[in-house]
């Protein structure tokens, strides 16, 4: 079995779809594998589960899946008992999958509808806008570069010009050459914060200093205007110079005017080696993802297949080709796009923040404030008695230490005890609001089993079946040679395949009929309709191979392929016979694979007695005889 199949075939038909939900006194007994007891309910909700996922019609008859469902907890007690749970890799993977399960939970459905509302509002407009940014150095003092970004709002204020000061004062380095101007952009474009501020602040407008991950910003907005959505274009560009390159610019633009086509001059002259080999064609884009140059005449081509003049941008010539242009949908055909960016990104933070605002509402908290008070005192870092084991805080039951806060408060102590305190209150509070979910959801609890176990299961097939195969080209090789009888050729044709531009072919058949050479075709014919010519060995089964042709040698067709022709003509027929293996080593490898597990699980039978309780076996079948 591959690495491939077992991941679409077990894992999805069988093990991300255990249950094993707390059996009732009076379920039965299905089997047992080294006493473990698994009941008829978990077989059944598994098997029905799955029904509607697996085609294989041997797959949905009771023995057969029983049995696979044996071999699943035949590895699973394998697995365990190498404790491949506890290795740290496998922690870290599941830990992964686990925190996609939980993400559902530390929504606020509410606010993600105002969120994904906002910004569908949004993407309707663009800003353009400036900004200027003071970093927190690391190390310093939060309020040293609040400090500086109030004195720069005190000289705005006072008349000095933002462009000039963002040259001198920002810490972004492009400000240097734009003033700080970011040009046009909409949402997502942006961190959220700033975004915030950026569509909040009016036309002609400062706003007030505000943080982000990267310091502390003003932001200076110049205009708001409508959407233009997206486009998608293609371009030759070509690099260096301007005044060298000119007449070669100049020369493709008149030979685009002549007829020419794009695509192909793309691939013949443009120097943008990420575009060049696909005809200059790039990902659609929006305002503020391209250099403004390059932007402005993007979005200026208005009908589809418009090309533009040549142009200069600071990376040389450019010419573009208007492929399609992208409005604004509707809010409906837009939701679900936004609804995902709006939960993968910054949004979901303040969805998080707003379940933890929500929990500290509802929990019960006990806060010894004494021992919270002497965080206020000058010297509290030399204060021995802050890193004890003193109870600082109950949250639901839950106690937390006095040196649970003081290791926390290390981590930024320039910013005041009782913020950081709520901070860590809240952290604390999600901590235990995501530990008490499993419990609480049932079917959660069931799904992160369900990966926890699949992802053990596939570490143990990676390591017993996959990697040995991989590894075990001497057993790879005796495996063919014992079973070389099934994989043989079936009677197959050696063709000359010629690619034309029209029917004409009865120079080339001449030449094929007289044994002549492939090169000396293409140098006979290539400036007349020959396009390709090369030699293929199919299978006269094989559903490529042409319906119309006689199975013999000097046999040819011609089949018409869009607007060109393609001659098959038989060079020779050749015998069955025995394929070597590294004409089939993919299939070789997947049967060798197969042999590897069913050798293993035969072992672990004989490892770990596997008993099936042949009455409640019996009731199941007449279950689901209909």
């Amino acid at each position: 079995m591959s690495k491939k199949s077992f991941n679409l075939g077990l894992v999805l038909s069988i093990i991300l779809s255990i249950s094993s939900f707390a059996q009732k006194q009076k379920d039965a007994v299905l089997f047992t594998v080294n006493g473990q007891k698994i009941y008829v309910s978990e077989f059944s909700r598994v098997y029905e589960k799955n029904l509607s996922l697996v085609n294989d019609p041997n797959q949905k008859d009771i023995d057969n899946y029983l049995n696979l469902y044996i071999n699943y907890k035949l590895k699973l007690q394998e697995a365990y008992q190498l404790k491949m749970d506890t290795v740290g890799a496998y922690k870290r993977e599941y830990a992964k999958y686990e925190n996609q399960l939980i993400q559902p939970f530390l929504k606020d459905e509410n606010l993600e509808l105002d969120l994904i509302n906002e910004a569908y509002e949004r993407s309707k407009k663009e800003v353009n806008a400036s900004h200027i940014l003071v970093k927190i150095e690391k190390g310093e003092d939060t309020l040293v570069a609040l400090k500086k970004i109030n004195h720069i709002k005190e000289r705005i204020a006072k008349g000095e010009d933002f462009a000039k000061l963002a040259r001198e004062l920002s810490n972004d380095p492009s400000a240097a050459k734009n003033g700080g101007n970011l040009g046009y952009f909409t949402a997502f474009q942006m961190v959220y914060p700033f975004e915030n501020v950026a569509y909040k602040t009016k036309v002609g407008e400062v706003s007030e200093p505000f943080k982000t991950q990267f310091g502390y910003h003003l932001v200076k907005v110049h205009d708001i205007r409508d959407s233009k959505g997206e486009v998608e274009v293609a371009h030759i560009m070509l690099k260096g110079d301007y005044d060298q390159n000119q007449p070669l610019i100049d020369n493709i633009k008149k030979q685009l005017n002549e007829g020419a086509d794009f695509t192909e001059l793309a691939k013949s002259y443009s120097q943008d080696g990420g575009t060049s080999k696909n005809g200059g064609l790039l990902p659609r884009f929006g305002s503020g993802r391209m250099i403004p140059s390059f932007e402005t005449v993007a979005f200026s081509l208005q009908n589809e297949g418009d090309i533009s003049e040549p142009f200069k941008t600071e990376f040389g010539w450019h010419i573009i080709k208007l492929i399609k242009k992208y409005p604004i949908g509707t809010f409906d055909e837009m939701k679900a796009s936004l609804k995902q960016k709006v939960d993968q990104g910054q949004r979901a933070q303040f969805m998080g923040n707003s379940v933890a605002k929500r929990l500290m509402k509802e929990y019960q908290f006990d806060i010894k404030t004494d021992k919270l008070n002497a965080f206020s005192l000058p010297e509290w870092e030399q204060n021995a008695s802050l890193q004890n084991k003193d109870l600082l805080m109950t949250i639901q039951g839950q106690k937390f230490s006095v040196n649970d806060f003081y290791t926390y408060y290390l981590k930024d102590k320039n910013v005041p005890y009782i913020k950081t305190f709520d901070r860590f209150k809240e952290e604390k509070v999600m901590e235990i609001y995501i530990a008490q979910l499993p419990e609480k959801n049932p079917e959660l609890k069931e799904t992160m089993k369900e990966y926890r176990e699949g992802l053990l299961l596939f570490d143990l097939m990676q390591k017993k079946i996959w990697d040995k195969a991989e590894k075990d080209s001497l057993g790879l090789q005796v495996f063919f040679d014992v079973h070389r009888s099934n994989y043989q050729w079936g009677e197959r044709a050696k063709m000359a395949v010629v690619t034309l531009k029209s029917q004409n072919a009865d120079a080339i058949l001449e030449a094929l009929k007289n044994q002549v050479e492939n090169d000396s075709i293409w140098n006979l014919f290539k400036d007349v309709d020959l396009i390709d010519i090369r030699d293929e060995i199919q299978e006269t089964s094989n559903d490529k191979f042409p319906t119309q042709l006689n199975k013999s040698v000097g046999s040819y067709t011609i089949v018409p392929v869009g607007n060109q022709f393609k001659l098959f003509y038989i060079k020779d027929i050749l015998p069955i016979g025995n394929k070597e293996l590294k004409e089939v080593r993919g299939r070789v490898m997947s049967d060798y694979q197969d042999q590897l597990e069913q050798d293993w699980v035969s072992a672990l039978k004989k490892r770990f007695p596997v008993k099936i309780n042949q009455k409640s076996l019996k009731k199941l079948k007449l279950k689901y005889k209909n």
